[in-house]
Parts: C-alpha cells; structure tokens; sequence
C-alpha cells in the first residue's frame, strides 16, 4: 500500500491504516500536529477513525509554540 506524506513516498503499511496509527509510526503521536487528508483537514478526533486507503496524500503540519 503506498500513502504520500509531505510529498514523500510511504510504503510501510500493507493494508489501509488509521491516521493514529500512522501517526505512531511516524513517531509523532505525542506532538501537537495538524492532518490533512486529501486536501481535507482532520479535527484530532477525527484521526481514529479516519482510515488511510491506497494512494492517500497526506500533508502533517508540527504546531510549534514560539515568540
């Protein structure tokens, strides 16, 4: 299964995966971060239930706090 993730090419899943488990995969499951998914953007309630189909973009933003 091939999902694209800020432009680069993700190929560790061999059958549709939720956005939470993508995001533990990614090491990111524990930042504050904005999703969209195929040009739509996700509420962070959305991610367990949003299934990743085959050919999936998805863009990640990190939300950093800073002055």
């Amino acid at each position: 299964m091939r999902i694209t993730v800020n432009g680069q090419e993700n190929t560790a899943f061999n059958s549709p995966v939720y956005v939470t488990e993508l995001l533990e995969q990614l090491e990111l499951a524990r930042l504050p971060v904005v999703i969209e998914v195929d040009k739509i953007a996700l509420h962070p309630r959305e991610y367990p239930e949003t299934l990743l189909q085959d050919g999936a973009i998805v863009e990640i933003i990190r939300v950093a706090a800073g002055g």
